[in-house]
């Protein structure tokens, strides 16, 4: 017998005759990052993660990648990019979530929840990612800083001396939050409302942006009376048309303590 062959990819050889694609290279994650810039981000942001793969993979079900965000890691489902090299995980901040610069928990944390990320020719891919914090992990691509404590009162009390005060005096009222917040007045000016017999006293907001502690200064006014001066409720610290936030943007929780109790006007001062 004769043994030669056609040639390669000529009439009557195997290339010619069939269209056969053989690819044994196994998808790998080659970075991790995210299109969202650098900054922190609050409660409710949205950060898109960018897992991109050495080849475009094709992606069944709904995979997930595990944040560490604080004392409870935030598990993010694939949203988009099938067909593609880059796979889309949203993520959204939630209340408690914090981390100085965000990162996946392991190299473990891209898991297939069910689903599947395969090439075209159906080889899995690898889902092992860079140790958090290397080259080609989300901390190291990214700076990205997660607040979602929101900022809340502590304590309201007075710098005035405990006492009886008579018309036209001033009583710095101060109420101090669990972290730094930010006043913005341009549309209106926060109050604190307080408890003056017949009628109330809205006190504007006077000082304090940048610190944990804001003053109201109340002036005495004519027919103003009250035996241990405090706020009418617990509402009664309101924006009035302006914000109070922390430096990533969470709005404050205004709620005070109740008239009396432990942390109000009442409880800490004397001022009749």
């Amino acid at each position: 017998s004769t043994l030669t062959l056609a040639s390669p990819g000529g009439t009557n050889s195997l290339g010619a005759n069939k269209a056969l694609i053989i690819d044994t290279t196994v998808p790998t994650v080659a970075s991790v990052t995210s299109t969202s810039s650098d900054g922190s981000y609050k409660v409710g942001d949205v950060i898109p993660i960018k897992i991109t793969f050495s080849e475009a993979v094709i992606v069944s079900g709904t995979p997930q990648l595990t944040l560490e965000t604080g004392t409870s890691d935030a598990v993010v489902n694939y949203a988009s990019g099938s067909g593609s090299v880059d796979l889309i995980f949203n993520y959204t901040v939630a209340s408690g979530n914090t981390s100085t610069d965000l990162d996946y928990v392991a190299t473990s944390s891209l898991a297939l929840n069910s689903g599947t990320i395969k090439d075209a020719a159906g080889n899995n891919a690898t889902l092992t990612l860079a140790s958090p914090g290397a080259s080609g992990s989300l901390g190291a691509n990214k700076a990205l800083v997660i607040d979602g404590v929101v900022p809340t009162v502590t304590n309201v009390t007075s710098t005035t001396s405990d006492g009886t005060l008579k018309i036209g005096d001033v009583a710095a009222i101060t109420v101090t939050f669990s972290e730094v917040v930010n006043v913005v007045t341009t549309g209106g000016t926060p109050t604190l409302t307080l408890e003056t017999g017949s009628s109330d006293v809205a006190v504007n907001y006077s000082s304090g942006t940048g610190s944990n502690t804001l003053t109201f200064n109340y002036t005495v006014a004519s027919g103003n009376t009250s035996t241990d001066l405090d706020y009418v409720a617990t509402s009664s610290l309101a924006l009035n048309s302006g914000t109070i936030k922390d430096a990533a943007g969470n709005n404050a929780t205004l709620t005070l303590a109740s008239p009396g109790a432990s942390g109000s006007l009442g409880a800490n001062k004397a001022l009749v």
